[in-house]
């Protein structure tokens, strides 16, 4: 994977319990737009967030849980915070809070995940302000 300067779109599929999958686009440094993704299972339903040209997603914040269905935990939800506004949450608010907050005018350029049915972990890629 050529490495992230810019994230351009993330695609959340979720359902009313869960955060059934992830994706997302972004720029590299020379300008080529790529997709990664997705992890997690089929279930859902899509929302696709489309950054601004000077947004920068600055915070990935959101719930896990187990949910009986898989034999970790599972993302239930999900909130991406930008320069500019909040997106989510997405899925069920309800479990143990996690945030990752990106300081010193860093920002998130891609996002990465662990999935069974669902998603059970989430990770970000952080390009230094």
């Amino acid at each position: 994977m050529p490495r992230p300067h810019r994230l351009e779109a993330i695609t959340v599929c979720s359902s009313l319990a869960v955060v059934d999958a992830i994706s997302f686009a972004y720029r590299d440094e020379q300008g080529r737009r790529h997709h990664v993704g997705p992890w997690g299972g089929k279930g859902g339903d899509p929302y696709v967030i489309r950054l601004e040209p000077s947004e920068l997603l600055t915070e990935v914040s959101g719930t896990f849980a187990y949910v009986g269905t898989q034999p970790t935990d599972a993302v239930t939800s999900l909130t991406f915070v930008t320069s500019l506004r909040k997106h989510g949450p997405f899925g069920d608010v309800d479990g143990t809070p996690f945030s990752v907050p990106v300081l010193d005018g860093g920002s998130i350029v891609g996002l990465f995940g662990r999935d069974w049915a669902y998603i059970d972990a989430i990770g970000v890629y952080v390009r230094a302000g």
